[in-house]
């Protein structure tokens, strides 16, 4: 096969043919811009019965994520979730916006919850204003994880996923939690 031929082949066989968005390292405002464009994209041509998300992230901006997380409620094609590596955070919060039956993790994935960080700096007055948005954060990451989860009320939840120290799970607790809904089983040798 001639080599402009393999390369029109790997052009046509992109993941892209498939429905499927991979979203690996951190989610910042550039990954979040090119994965809202994916949903939206995939919404206005109607080729696909639904998305496959990969996950593979340690999180990052709560602002990025929220964008991403509300265009897939916004989708009308639904969107199924594989957490692989890592879902840490952000990285989780979207991960779990999948769709319920859909969610897919490794057995060997990290899972990270925790609460936001932030560093603040400026004036008196700058730091009020920032501490009420901050404020409005965690009430959001609260909000999200009673609505995907199996915890359903704000103690219990600060309790076993937003305490004061990082919570790693295993795949089981991710379950348990209701997180995810499947742990891909291993292909055997």
């Amino acid at each position: 096969m001639a080599e402009k031929d393999i390369n029109q082949e790997k052009k046509n066989n992109s993941l892209d043919d498939y429905g499927i968005i991979y979203i690996s390292g951190a989610i910042d405002g550039g990954r979040a811009e090119t994965v809202c464009k994916e949903i939206i994209g995939y919404n206005i041509k109607a080729e696909v019965s639904q998305i496959q998300m990969i996950i593979n992230s340690p999180g990052g901006s709560c602002s990025a994520g929220f964008s991403i997380i509300d265009i897939m409620e916004w989708s009308r094609i639904p969107i199924y979730t594989t957490g692989i590596g890592m879902i840490a955070s952000m990285g989780l919060l979207i991960f779990m916006t999948g769709e319920k039956g859909h969610r897919v993790i490794t057995p060997r994935t990290s899972i990270l919850s925790h609460r936001f960080s932030s560093l603040s700096a400026g004036n008196h007055s700058q730091l009020i204003a920032g501490r009420k948005e901050e404020d409005l954060e965690h009430e959001r990451i609260l909000q999200h994880y009673l609505a995907y989860s199996n915890i359903k009320e704000k103690d219990e939840l600060e309790h076993y996923l937003l305490r004061d120290v990082d919570t790693w799970l295993s795949s089981d607790e991710a379950i348990q939690y209701g997180l995810a809904d499947v742990i891909e089983s291993v292909r055997k040798r």
